[in-house]
């Protein structure tokens, strides 16, 4: 039997915590002096609007978050998120990552179904503390696990 969990996380590029991710690039990543410096320039005081018809709103100073749409955008939330890597296979649950999709995936035999289910659950459990913890936010609404049986297939 195989248990696929898919996470969806809520707002994740809008709510990365600048000084989080700029400690996590000096201090794990060891990225320093004008590369750190480019990065933060990049990142501080970026501003938004909605233009609508011709009408503006007035200009408001991002303080968290990074370009979704930009080429850096999802690289940057892969830095991020790394530390959720480790904490996934402390649970030796496989698992992929792209920018803010994850999955959780693992595989047992039939009489081990329990185990497998008490074990995912404890790695989700896990994962949504450390978002909580680094301001991300787990949307269990759209979370989703799908068990995967051979012989009901």
């Amino acid at each position: 039997m195989s248990l696929l969990t898919l996470l969806d996380l809520s707002a994740a590029f809008d709510t990365i915590d600048h000084d989080i991710l700029f400690h996590r690039l000096e201090h794990v990543f060891g990225i320093q002096n004008s590369a750190l410096s480019f990065f933060r320039s990049y990142l501080t005081e970026r501003k938004q609007m909605v233009s609508i018809s011709g009408y503006s709103s007035n200009p408001s100073t991002l303080l968290h978050g990074v370009p979704q749409g930009s080429v850096l955008g999802p690289i940057l939330f892969l830095l991020y998120t790394q530390p959720l890597s480790q904490i996934i296979d402390r649970h030796s649950v496989s698992h992929s990552e792209f920018a803010d999709d994850s999955q959780l995936y693992d595989s047992v035999p039939r009489e081990q179904f329990d185990s497998l289910l008490s074990n995912m659950q404890s790695c989700v459990d896990d994962v949504k503390l450390w978002m909580t913890q680094n301001k991300l936010q787990l949307n269990e609404g759209k979370t989703e696990a799908l068990l995967i049986d051979p012989q009901n297939s």
